[in-house]
Protein backbone atom coordinates (compact mmCIF):
# COMPACT_ATOMS: atom_id res chain seq x y z
CA UNK A 1 0.00 0.00 0.00
CA UNK A 2 1.34 3.90 -0.26
CA UNK A 3 1.90 5.79 2.61
CA UNK A 4 4.32 8.82 3.15
CA UNK A 5 6.87 8.14 5.78
CA UNK A 6 8.66 10.36 7.80
CA UNK A 7 12.18 8.47 8.53
CA UNK A 8 13.30 11.45 9.62
CA UNK A 9 12.91 14.71 10.59
CA UNK A 10 12.91 17.13 6.83
CA UNK A 11 13.11 13.30 5.37
CA UNK A 12 9.34 12.41 4.03
CA UNK A 13 9.06 9.84 0.98
CA UNK A 14 6.17 8.28 -0.51
CA UNK A 15 6.69 4.48 -0.43
CA UNK A 16 5.17 1.05 -0.96
CA UNK A 17 4.98 -0.58 2.46
CA UNK A 18 3.48 -4.05 3.43
CA UNK A 19 -0.49 -3.83 4.34
CA UNK A 20 -0.90 -3.52 8.32
CA UNK A 21 -1.83 -6.40 10.25
CA UNK A 22 -4.82 -5.96 12.22
CA UNK A 23 -4.08 -8.31 15.57
CA UNK A 24 -6.46 -9.35 18.11
CA UNK A 25 -7.45 -6.19 19.70
CA UNK A 26 -6.98 -4.11 16.26
CA UNK A 27 -9.45 -3.13 13.93
CA UNK A 28 -7.86 -2.09 10.32
CA UNK A 29 -9.53 0.92 8.63
CA UNK A 30 -9.50 1.89 4.63
CA UNK A 31 -8.56 5.57 5.05
CA UNK A 32 -10.74 7.53 3.19
CA UNK A 33 -9.56 11.26 3.58
CA UNK A 34 -7.11 12.49 6.47
CA UNK A 35 -5.78 16.38 7.35
CA UNK A 36 -2.86 18.09 7.76
CA UNK A 37 -2.06 19.00 10.96
CA UNK A 38 -1.20 22.81 11.41
CA UNK A 39 0.77 22.61 14.51
CA UNK A 40 1.56 19.09 15.25
CA UNK A 41 3.05 17.82 11.64
CA UNK A 42 5.78 21.08 10.66
CA UNK A 43 6.94 20.84 14.66
CA UNK A 44 7.17 17.13 13.79
CA UNK A 45 8.76 17.48 10.23
CA UNK A 46 11.42 20.35 12.10
CA UNK A 47 12.19 17.63 14.84
CA UNK A 48 9.98 18.25 17.73
CA UNK A 49 7.47 16.47 19.46
CA UNK A 50 8.79 13.11 18.58
CA UNK A 51 11.98 10.96 18.55
CA UNK A 52 11.34 7.14 17.20
CA UNK A 53 11.28 6.85 13.38
CA UNK A 54 10.55 5.63 10.98
CA UNK A 55 6.87 6.49 11.09
CA UNK A 56 4.34 6.56 9.10
CA UNK A 57 3.21 10.04 9.24
CA UNK A 58 0.20 12.18 10.05
CA UNK A 59 -2.42 11.52 12.71
CA UNK A 60 -5.93 13.45 11.66
CA UNK A 61 -7.51 10.63 10.13
CA UNK A 62 -10.89 9.07 9.13
CA UNK A 63 -11.51 6.20 7.69
CA UNK A 64 -14.27 2.65 7.36
CA UNK A 65 -13.41 -0.50 9.07
CA UNK A 66 -12.96 -3.36 6.62
CA UNK A 67 -11.66 -6.26 9.80
CA UNK A 68 -11.91 -6.58 13.38
CA UNK A 69 -9.91 -8.43 15.82
CA UNK A 70 -11.25 -11.51 17.37
CA UNK A 71 -11.09 -9.49 20.77
CA UNK A 72 -12.96 -6.12 19.30
CA UNK A 73 -16.25 -5.16 20.47
CA UNK A 74 -18.15 -2.15 19.71
CA UNK A 75 -16.93 -1.92 16.51
CA UNK A 76 -18.17 -4.16 13.46
CA UNK A 77 -16.67 -3.87 9.36
CA UNK A 78 -18.53 -0.81 7.68
CA UNK A 79 -17.97 1.67 10.72
CA UNK A 80 -16.89 4.77 9.73
CA UNK A 81 -14.59 6.04 12.60
CA UNK A 82 -12.12 9.17 13.70
CA UNK A 83 -9.97 9.12 16.58
CA UNK A 84 -7.62 10.35 18.61
CA UNK A 85 -4.60 9.57 18.83
CA UNK A 86 -2.16 7.64 17.01
CA UNK A 87 -0.03 8.14 14.01
CA UNK A 88 -0.74 6.66 10.44
CA UNK A 89 -2.76 9.13 9.05
CA UNK A 90 -1.38 9.31 5.46
CA UNK A 91 -1.29 6.14 4.03
CA UNK A 92 -4.27 3.99 2.85
CA UNK A 93 -5.04 1.46 5.25
CA UNK A 94 -4.06 1.48 9.42
CA UNK A 95 -4.69 -0.70 12.40
CA UNK A 96 -5.83 0.56 15.55
CA UNK A 97 -6.87 -0.73 19.12
CA UNK A 98 -9.68 1.11 19.95
CA UNK A 99 -8.86 -0.05 23.41
CA UNK A 100 -6.13 2.57 23.27
CA UNK A 101 -7.57 5.46 21.77
CA UNK A 102 -10.51 7.86 21.77
CA UNK A 103 -12.40 6.39 18.72
CA UNK A 104 -15.82 7.56 17.98
CA UNK A 105 -18.36 6.37 14.98
CA UNK A 106 -19.55 9.19 12.68
CA UNK A 107 -23.07 8.92 11.40
CA UNK A 108 -24.11 9.17 7.64
CA UNK A 109 -24.59 12.54 8.18
CA UNK A 110 -20.91 13.57 8.85
CA UNK A 111 -18.93 14.03 5.28
CA UNK A 112 -15.99 12.34 4.14
CA UNK A 113 -14.50 16.03 4.36
CA UNK A 114 -15.45 16.36 7.79
CA UNK A 115 -14.38 13.34 9.55
CA UNK A 116 -10.50 13.97 9.71
CA UNK A 117 -11.52 17.50 11.79
CA UNK A 118 -12.44 15.00 14.71
CA UNK A 119 -9.56 14.24 15.90
CA UNK A 120 -8.44 18.15 16.02
CA UNK A 121 -12.17 18.62 17.50
CA UNK A 122 -11.26 15.88 19.99
CA UNK A 123 -7.88 17.58 20.98
CA UNK A 124 -9.45 21.27 21.47
CA UNK A 125 -12.72 19.76 23.10
CA UNK A 126 -10.26 18.98 26.63
CA UNK A 127 -9.44 22.68 26.26
CA UNK A 128 -12.75 23.68 26.55
CA UNK A 129 -13.62 21.10 29.35
CA UNK A 130 -10.31 21.96 31.41
CA UNK A 131 -11.58 25.49 31.21
CA UNK A 132 -15.05 24.47 33.41
CA UNK A 133 -16.53 27.42 31.46
CA UNK A 134 -19.63 28.56 33.76
CA UNK A 135 -23.23 30.11 31.80
CA UNK A 136 -22.74 33.68 30.99
CA UNK A 137 -18.43 33.45 31.67
CA UNK A 138 -16.29 35.25 28.97
CA UNK A 139 -13.97 33.53 27.05
CA UNK A 140 -10.64 35.03 24.84
CA UNK A 141 -9.46 32.47 22.26
CA UNK A 142 -5.99 33.53 21.76
CA UNK A 143 -4.77 32.28 17.93
CA UNK A 144 -7.87 31.46 15.66
CA UNK A 145 -6.55 28.61 13.84
CA UNK A 146 -8.28 25.39 13.18
CA UNK A 147 -8.34 24.51 17.12
CA UNK A 148 -9.06 27.91 18.07
CA UNK A 149 -12.24 28.38 16.23
CA UNK A 150 -13.11 25.35 17.15
CA UNK A 151 -12.82 25.97 20.52
CA UNK A 152 -14.70 29.19 20.00
CA UNK A 153 -17.87 27.56 18.67
CA UNK A 154 -17.67 25.08 21.80
CA UNK A 155 -16.83 27.54 24.43
CA UNK A 156 -20.72 28.93 23.25
CA UNK A 157 -21.71 25.40 23.42
CA UNK A 158 -20.12 25.12 27.08
CA UNK A 159 -22.38 28.36 28.59
CA UNK A 160 -19.82 31.64 27.37
CA UNK A 161 -22.06 34.59 26.81
CA UNK A 162 -19.53 35.79 25.18
CA UNK A 163 -16.66 34.50 23.28
CA UNK A 164 -13.40 36.77 21.55
CA UNK A 165 -10.79 36.34 19.55
CA UNK A 166 -7.45 37.18 18.54
CA UNK A 167 -5.44 36.40 15.65
CA UNK A 168 -2.77 38.24 13.26
CA UNK A 169 -4.60 37.17 9.72
CA UNK A 170 -7.89 38.73 8.61
CA UNK A 171 -8.77 35.45 6.97
CA UNK A 172 -8.66 33.73 10.31
CA UNK A 173 -10.30 36.75 12.00
CA UNK A 174 -13.16 36.56 9.48
CA UNK A 175 -14.06 32.58 9.98
CA UNK A 176 -13.92 33.23 13.76
CA UNK A 177 -16.85 35.97 13.12
CA UNK A 178 -18.38 33.99 11.24
CA UNK A 179 -18.79 30.76 13.46
CA UNK A 180 -20.05 32.27 16.45
CA UNK A 181 -17.21 34.58 17.95
CA UNK A 182 -18.80 38.01 19.01
CA UNK A 183 -15.63 40.39 18.41
CA UNK A 184 -12.22 39.52 17.07
CA UNK A 185 -8.83 41.75 17.28
CA UNK A 186 -5.55 41.94 15.56
CA UNK A 187 -3.13 40.59 18.62
CA UNK A 188 -0.94 42.65 16.95
CA UNK A 189 -2.31 46.22 17.84
CA UNK A 190 -0.24 47.12 21.05
CA UNK A 191 -3.76 48.38 22.40
CA UNK A 192 -5.57 45.29 22.16
CA UNK A 193 -6.15 44.46 25.84
CA UNK A 194 -7.56 47.93 26.42
CA UNK A 195 -10.24 47.74 23.36
CA UNK A 196 -11.03 44.56 24.67
CA UNK A 197 -11.78 45.63 28.16
CA UNK A 198 -13.24 48.85 26.92
CA UNK A 199 -15.59 46.80 24.17
CA UNK A 200 -16.16 43.64 26.30
CA UNK A 201 -15.14 43.91 29.98
CA UNK A 202 -12.73 41.56 31.45
CA UNK A 203 -12.82 38.01 30.97
CA UNK A 204 -13.24 35.00 33.11
CA UNK A 205 -11.16 32.71 30.78
CA UNK A 206 -8.50 32.53 28.52
CA UNK A 207 -7.68 29.93 26.26
CA UNK A 208 -4.09 29.89 24.84
CA UNK A 209 -4.21 28.39 21.44
CA UNK A 210 -1.25 30.14 19.85
CA UNK A 211 2.04 29.41 18.36
CA UNK A 212 5.17 31.00 18.74
CA UNK A 213 5.04 34.24 18.87
CA UNK A 214 6.29 35.69 15.28
CA UNK A 215 6.32 39.62 16.63
CA UNK A 216 9.18 41.41 17.84
CA UNK A 217 9.02 41.81 21.85
CA UNK A 218 5.24 40.46 21.41
CA UNK A 219 4.51 39.08 25.19
CA UNK A 220 0.99 37.21 23.74
CA UNK A 221 0.30 35.64 27.19
CA UNK A 222 0.78 39.02 29.33
CA UNK A 223 -1.61 40.88 27.13
CA UNK A 224 -4.15 37.90 27.74
CA UNK A 225 -3.50 38.29 31.58
CA UNK A 226 -4.09 41.68 30.79
CA UNK A 227 -7.45 40.87 29.88
CA UNK A 228 -8.51 38.38 32.71
CA UNK A 229 -10.05 39.47 36.04
CA UNK A 230 -8.55 38.70 39.24
CA UNK A 231 -9.28 35.35 40.41
CA UNK A 232 -9.56 34.04 36.22
CA UNK A 233 -8.20 31.02 34.58
CA UNK A 234 -6.06 30.57 31.78
CA UNK A 235 -5.84 27.28 29.64
CA UNK A 236 -2.33 26.52 28.11
CA UNK A 237 -3.31 24.42 24.95
CA UNK A 238 -0.94 25.88 21.93
CA UNK A 239 2.73 24.36 21.34
CA UNK A 240 4.51 26.96 20.99
CA UNK A 241 8.54 25.50 20.22
CA UNK A 242 10.19 28.57 21.68
CA UNK A 243 8.53 28.76 25.12
CA UNK A 244 6.00 31.82 26.62
CA UNK A 245 7.38 34.49 27.69
CA UNK A 246 5.03 36.01 30.64
CA UNK A 247 5.50 37.92 33.30
CA UNK A 248 4.81 36.23 36.47
CA UNK A 249 4.29 39.17 38.96
CA UNK A 250 0.69 39.57 36.73
CA UNK A 251 0.34 36.16 36.99
CA UNK A 252 0.39 36.18 40.90
CA UNK A 253 -0.88 39.56 41.05
CA UNK A 254 -4.36 38.44 39.89
CA UNK A 255 -4.22 35.13 41.28
CA UNK A 256 -4.66 33.51 38.28
CA UNK A 257 -4.93 29.59 37.65
CA UNK A 258 -3.27 27.88 35.06
CA UNK A 259 -3.64 24.76 33.84
CA UNK A 260 -3.35 22.26 30.76
CA UNK A 261 -5.96 20.30 28.63
CA UNK A 262 -7.30 17.11 29.78
CA UNK A 263 -5.73 14.18 28.70
CA UNK A 264 -7.61 11.26 30.33
CA UNK A 265 -8.56 8.43 28.15
CA UNK A 266 -11.54 8.16 28.97
CA UNK A 267 -13.07 11.45 29.34
CA UNK A 268 -11.23 12.11 26.14
CA UNK A 269 -14.11 9.70 24.68
CA UNK A 270 -16.71 11.56 26.57
CA UNK A 271 -15.53 14.87 24.88
CA UNK A 272 -15.15 12.95 21.27
CA UNK A 273 -18.52 11.72 21.13
CA UNK A 274 -19.74 15.33 22.39
CA UNK A 275 -18.16 16.92 19.32
CA UNK A 276 -19.73 14.61 16.84
CA UNK A 277 -23.33 15.44 18.72
CA UNK A 278 -22.72 18.61 18.40
CA UNK A 279 -21.41 18.55 14.62
CA UNK A 280 -25.13 16.43 14.11
CA UNK A 281 -27.16 19.26 15.67
CA UNK A 282 -25.49 21.65 13.89
CA UNK A 283 -23.66 23.50 16.63
CA UNK A 284 -20.22 22.59 15.08
CA UNK A 285 -19.32 23.32 11.87
CA UNK A 286 -16.23 21.98 10.72
CA UNK A 287 -16.40 22.06 7.20
CA UNK A 288 -16.04 25.98 7.03
CA UNK A 289 -12.61 25.57 8.10
CA UNK A 290 -11.66 23.72 4.98
CA UNK A 291 -9.29 25.78 2.80
CA UNK A 292 -7.87 23.52 0.11
CA UNK A 293 -6.93 19.47 -0.38
CA UNK A 294 -4.30 17.41 -2.01
CA UNK A 295 -3.86 14.11 -3.04
CA UNK A 296 -1.34 11.48 -0.94
CA UNK A 297 1.48 12.02 -3.27
CA UNK A 298 1.63 15.70 -2.26
CA UNK A 299 1.60 15.85 1.52
CA UNK A 300 4.72 17.62 1.67
CA UNK A 301 3.14 20.30 -0.76
CA UNK A 302 0.45 20.76 1.91
CA UNK A 303 2.84 20.94 4.67
CA UNK A 304 4.42 23.83 2.94
CA UNK A 305 0.67 26.43 2.45
CA UNK A 306 0.28 25.98 6.04
CA UNK A 307 3.63 26.66 7.42
CA UNK A 308 4.14 29.48 5.02
CA UNK A 309 1.03 30.82 4.03
CA UNK A 310 -1.37 30.62 7.32
CA UNK A 311 -2.99 33.87 6.45
CA UNK A 312 -4.78 32.23 3.64
CA UNK A 313 -4.92 28.22 4.41
CA UNK A 314 -6.92 26.62 7.73
CA UNK A 315 -7.21 22.95 7.22
CA UNK A 316 -5.81 21.18 4.28
CA UNK A 317 -7.37 17.71 3.41
CA UNK A 318 -5.60 14.70 2.38
CA UNK A 319 -7.73 12.91 -0.14
CA UNK A 320 -6.82 9.08 0.01
CA UNK A 321 -6.93 6.86 -2.82
CA UNK A 322 -10.14 4.67 -3.22
CA UNK A 323 -8.83 1.62 -5.05
CA UNK A 324 -8.82 -1.70 -4.11
CA UNK A 325 -6.39 -3.26 -1.31
CA UNK A 326 -3.05 -3.40 -1.81
CA UNK A 327 -0.25 -4.74 -0.34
Amino acid sequence: MKAQVLHQPGVLKLEDIPMPECGDKQVLIKLITSCICNGSDPAIMAGAHWTDFPIVFGHEAYGVITACGSEVTGYEVGDRVAWWFTVGAFAEYVAVAPDDVAMVKLPSRISNDEGPLFELAGAAIRAVEAARINPGDRVLIIGLGPSGVIMSQLAKQAGASTVIGWDLYEYRRQLGLELGCDGTFNNAIRSVSKEVIEQFGEMDIVIDAYADDILPESPTLDDGIAVLRDGGTIISYGHPRRGRQLDIFHLQRKQVTMRGPVNDIQLVRQYLQKAVDYAVQGKLRLAPLISSRVPLDQVAEGLELVINHPDKYMKILVDISSGEMSS
